[in-house]
């Protein structure tokens, strides 16, 4: 019975462990289809991602309008399918030697719709700058720097003027960095037309000898591409110039003949120079001392009686320090006056400004000018002047000149400058009470005094002496000094 017992035992207990084992095997199946299908999932949702990606040509940098497109300035990146432009391109090919219409971003997607699609695209409207004008001037190869410039080039324009239209044979830059828009019809980003393949081969055909009896004459080898070659023939030059350059640029080729300087195109700096003239050609072409700089000489249009302003800049390109004399800046000269009358005598060895003026003949560079102190090696300095003028000047041309004195002109006939002043008649006193004198003379008698505001008529002038009418009917005169100058009825 016991025996009975203990097999019934162990019968269940064998039961039990087959049943617990049975699980187990069918749980460890279960967890291990749960993870198949998981890593299923997993890769379908890598794959599925994938697919949303699309590969994107973008700007690698920042590119500026009507500028070709090259491969250095592009990339290829994978963005969502979702986040492409529906114009933008997917492989860099497509973009090559485009030409952009509008400014790239770096990062931005490349667009069909960037590039200038033809030549009416490409046409001179489109490429001209902001704030700038198109303007065109007649050329040949000479003017061209030997035919060599191309659209896109920087140039110096530089006018030459006769004695006739500038009172003087002389040349100067006008304007300088120029960017060229085109040379005749070729505008930036197109080659020079160059001759077809059967052209080609039909003249060097027909430059090649002759072959000699029982030889075969040579196939004629098609020449290799060429890059953009110069234009000789061209017969006009369009540059981008700002509006007030676009009246110069023309007026200058009206009046006179221009010439296109090739400039290199890293080079933006604008360079000061004096005009050159048949009387400086010969002189050094730089200063042994110093050189004027800038100058600057108004009004143009001016009425007896007003005041002529100078500004001269000079720099000391010399190693040692130069001395001046007076008189002073600021100093006012009355038209007729020279330095030597007022008692400021060239003093050897010194270093002044001067002004000088066509019909000039009291003495050479009359109005002179010190720098106010001894200027030191490399330093600059603006000497500012003044002219009183009495009386009417035609049209005349003024200029600066840097001299050291008694006699030697180291500049001349720089910033000429062409300045006119109307004729005045009526003198207004400009000073509380001014004397009326008999004479133009500080010596002369005392015949009235007339207050400030009084209008005189003028009949005359001596040096620096007006001649009026006084109210009663006397004559006398008054010092230029005391007065301002008027047109009385227009």
């Amino acid at each position: 019975m016991a025996r009975s017992r203990g097999v019934l035992y162990l019968s269940l207990a064998l039961i039990l462990a087959l049943a617990t084992a049975g699980l187990a095997w069918n749980y460890m199946q279960q967890l291990q289809r749960q993870a198949q299908a998981d890593a299923a999932k997993s890769a379908a949702a890598v794959s599925q991602a994938q697919a949303d990606y699309v590969p994107v040509v973008v700007a690698k940098v920042n590119i500026p309008y009507r500028t070709p497109i090259k491969a250095t300035m592009l990339e290829v990146k994978q963005l969502p399918a979702t986040a492409r432009h529906g114009q933008a391109i997917q492989d860099v090919a497509e973009a090559i030697g485009k030409i952009t219409k509008v400014p790239i971003s770096a990062g931005e997607q490349i667009l069909t719709s960037k590039f200038s699609t033809d030549r009416s695209e490409t046409g001179l409207t489109f490429i001209i700058p902001n704030g700038k004008r198109a303007v065109a001037i007649s050329v040949s190869e000479v003017i061209t720097s030997g035919g060599l410039i191309q659209p896109g080039d920087l140039v110096d324009v530089m006018a030459v003027f006769d004695a006739k239209t500038y009172g003087k044979d002389m040349s100067t830059f006008i304007l300088q960095g120029v960017e060229v828009l085109a040379v005749g019809q070729l505008l930036p980003g197109e080659n020079v037309p160059q001759a077809s393949t059967t052209e080609q081969l039909g003249r060097a055909a027909s430059g090649a000898a002759a072959p000699l009896p029982g030889q075969v004459a040579p196939t004629p080898t098609p020449p290799p591409a060429q890059e953009p070659k110069a234009q000789p023939g061209a017969r006009s030059v369009t540059l981008a110039v700002t509006p007030e350059e676009s009246q110069r640029l023309v007026l200058a080729e009206t009046l006179g003949k221009l010439r296109l300087v090739l400039r290199p195109m890293t080079d933006n700096e604008t360079v000061t120079l004096p005009e050159a003239t048949l009387g400086t050609i010969r002189s050094p072409l730089t200063p042994d001392a110093a050189v004027i700089t800038a100058v600057s000489i108004s009004p143009t249009n001016a009425r007896a009686g007003d005041t002529l302003k100078v500004q001269i800049t000079i720099k000391n390109v010399a190693n040692v320090v130069l001395p001046t004399q007076g008189p002073n800046p600021e100093y006012t000269y009355v038209q007729g006056q020279t330095f030597f009358s007022q008692n400021f005598p060239a003093q050897d060895g010194k270093y002044r400004v001067a002004i000088g003026y066509e019909g000039s003949s009291a003495a050479p560079l009359p109005y002179r000018w010190g720098f106010g102190a001894d200027l030191p090696p490399g330093a600059s300095t603006t000497v500012t002047g003044y002219i009183k003028l009495t009386n009417d000047v035609k049209p005349s041309n003024f200029w600066a000149a840097l001299i050291k004195e008694p006699a030697t002109v180291l500049q001349n006939n720089v910033g000429t400058t062409l300045v006119t002043v109307a004729a005045t008649n009526v003198a207004i006193i400009s000073v509380d009470m001014a004397n009326v004198r008999s004479g133009p003379t500080i010596d002369s008698s005392v015949i009235a005094q007339v207050p400030y505001g009084t209008e005189l008529p003028i009949l005359g002038q001596s040096a620096d002496w007006y001649k009026i009418k006084l109210a009663d009917g006397r004559e006398g005169y008054v010092a230029a000094g005391w007065i301002v100058g008027a047109t009385r009825g227009g």
